[in-house]
């Protein structure tokens, strides 16, 4: 069953404040981390990392780093596919993809059929695996069908998204504060993007980071929750 309810509105903006108080009224109970957005059949018109529940999330949690790293307040606004977070003279915008997404090729012995018929090694609709990338400039081909000329391998996108930082016009957003406001730092050791060797390798990746992703999201409600 979906956490959101469909929208009944035109304008995703007009819905925003309606999906984030259903999220408030229950964010207690909410099992974050572990809650597959397909099995659930999360509402979306287009892919569940696109769902409003993912961008509320990210919303959240994006605008508060980058309250903190401006000092100034940034909000943010939800629609289709794109999220804009800003403040009253900068606004960023981001997609969203699909990190790591299930393809067998990591073990070929474990092959299961999702919904629609097609091969993959292990569930990942789960918010762990689906992040925020760059969007403030219209690229020759986009990030995402990049991502897919590296057969999904999010390793190589983040080599990708290092070298080529400064062709997305993030300002003096570094790829660093990206991967921090992301939290994106266990696909690194030592400064160095950390190899990938199988699935369990994968799985591990997407709860951990979905576990910091939930934690971020609670406190965050938790303290707009406090009294003043």
């Amino acid at each position: 069953m979906s956490y959101l309810k469909a929208k009944n509105k035109f304008k995703w903006m007009d819905m925003q404040k309606e999906w984030l108080d259903e999220i408030k009224s229950k964010w207690r109970k909410l099992d974050i981390a572990s809650y597959n957005l397909m099995d659930h059949d999360e509402w979306t018109v287009g892919d569940y990392e696109q769902s409003p529940f993912c961008q509320l999330i990210w919303g959240e949690i994006l605008s508060r780093f980058l309250s903190k790293k401006y000092d100034q307040p940034y909000t943010y606004s939800i629609n289709r596919n794109v999220l804009l977070v800003k403040s009253d003279g900068t606004c960023f915008r981001f997609l969203f993809d699909v990190m790591n997404n299930g393809k067998a090729r990591y073990n070929r012995n474990k092959i299961e059929e999702d919904k629609n018929g097609c091969e993959f090694a292990y569930p990942f609709h789960y918010i762990g695996n689906f992040t925020p990338i760059p969007g403030m400039v219209k690229l020759p081909r986009s990030l995402q069908f990049i991502h897919k000329d590296f057969n999904e391998d999010w390793n190589q996108m983040l080599k990708y998204l290092q070298n080529h930082w400064k062709e997305f016009k993030m300002g003096d957003l570094s790829f660093d504060d990206y991967i921090e406001m992301t939290f994106q730092s266990a696909y690194f050791i030592e400064n160095q993007i950390k190899p990938i060797y199988s699935v369990e390798d994968i799985q591990n990746l997407i709860f951990k980071r979905g576990e910091k992703i939930e934690r971020a999201f609670k406190e965050i409600l938790e303290n707009k929750n406090k009294p003043f």
